[in-house]
């Protein structure tokens, strides 16, 4: 059963509306028909989607089924974030980690990297701030990998590749660089090797001259076709810049609600008030706020009245654990709560059948955020909501 499962019976109503939505006359056979994804006249809709919800709730037969068959439906998201790139002018441009590599060669005495030492790193470090970041790459480790292994050794790295760095910290940075170029790593399962370069692993490279022919000659095009298909094309950026995604998300949600006439408080977009003042307008007290909290929808007279929670999911895996999430939220809310799921891994996974079943039914994706809309609208005009914790002139 849901948290928020109504204790009373379908009302009439509801059972109106769901055989209405069928050319059938009575209400067994219309879920059956619902069930098996037949048309249904007007379409799906959310006050349909919350019919379901309550004969689920109210245990009508059939009623589990048609409400699994038609949350897959609304939860049909062809958001694929693979498809598309954000953020593009944080890429570092190719010459950029050229010219941090020349950086630490002029600095050799045989201006090559094959000399390469801590202290032509540091050296070069003080001049160009991408040398440790070149180098890391030239390895293979992301800034992530680097500042792990550097922990693990007891080092803690700036937090910034682009900071300011102490000896200490270079020498250790360059110590683990400079064992994996050599392949000097060990692995740690019998049978296999330690993780390198793939340009080194293939062509057997074990020094620094090895990386210095590759610095002045380049690699071929093959051996990049190679690198993305091991290393998954963009896969480093999309990490660091996921949470740009939610951001034009929550951007579509604030679009949707100015163009219904409906005022919001949001973390985005002009006005842009903190997470925790989001909150404080929405959440019970002693409970803890979400973090996909993005938007509280206010009435006519400022009061709050709807929580819009925002989450994006590739595939079914993040989906699993952020449902598992949103599922214990709804008692913790002070508002009605709506949940705006889009990427393509929500509609598979049963746990979102239950999302639909404990937010009753006020659940969209990125195609019918004109339908939260438009009940936000309605919301802001019939509900009866808590006063806010504190006024916007207060924040």
């Amino acid at each position: 059963m849901s948290v928020l499962q109504p204790q009373t019976p379908l009302s009439q109503e509801q059972q109106a509306l769901l055989v209405g939505a069928t050319p059938l006359s009575n209400l067994q056979d219309a879920l059956k028909w619902i069930a098996e994804q037949r048309p249904l006249t007007g379409g799906i809709t959310h006050r349909l989607l919350t019919a379901l919800v309550h004969a689920a709730d109210a245990a009508v037969p059939g009623a589990e089924a048609a409400l699994r068959a038609v949350a897959r439906q609304v939860l049909h998201s062809t958001l694929d974030t693979s498809a598309d790139l954000v953020s593009t002018e944080s890429i570092v441009a190719p010459h950029r980690y050229q010219e941090a590599l020349a950086e630490v060669a002029r600095r050799t005495p045989t201006r090559s990297l094959s000399d390469i030492t801590p202290q032509t790193v540091e050296a070069a470090q003080a001049s160009n701030a991408l040398v440790v970041d070149a180098l890391a790459l030239v390895a293979g480790l992301s800034w992530r990998d680097l500042r792990d292994r550097a922990s693990s050794r007891g080092t803690s790295l700036p937090g910034d590749s682009t900071g300011s760095w102490q000896p200490s910290q270079i020498r250790c940075a360059f110590a683990i660089i400079d064992e994996i170029v050599r392949g000097q790593v060990e692995p740690q399962l019998a049978g296999a090797v330690g993780a390198r370069p793939l340009e080194l692993l293939l062509e057997g490279g074990n020094s620094w001259s090895s990386v210095d022919v590759l610095y002045r000659n380049g690699v071929s095009y093959g051996t990049l076709l190679a690198q993305r298909d091991v290393g998954s094309a963009w896969s480093a950026h999309r990490n660091r810049t996921n949470t740009e995604i939610s951001r034009l998300i929550v951007i579509s949600v604030l679009t949707a609600l100015s163009e219904a006439g409906v005022s919001y408080w949001s973390v985005e977009g002009p006005g842009a008030v903190p997470r925790a003042f989001l909150a404080a307008q929405a959440v019970r007290a002693g409970k803890k706020a979400p973090g996909q909290l993005s938007v509280v929808t206010k009435g006519p007279d400022g009061r709050p009245v709807c929580a819009v929670l925002i989450a994006v999911a590739r595939d079914g895996g993040t989906a699993r654990k952020t449902a598992a999430t949103f599922l214990s939220l709804p008692e913790s809310f002070a508002l009605p709560a709506a949940l705006v799921l889009v990427g393509t891994g929500w509609a598979d996974r049963g746990e979102s059948d239950k999302l639909v079943r404990a937010f009753g039914g006020r659940i969209y994706t990125e195609h019918t955020l004109q339908e939260l809309a438009v009940l936000a609208a309605e919301m802001s005009v019939t509900s009866d909501t808590i006063e806010p914790t504190y006024s916007l002139e207060e924040q």
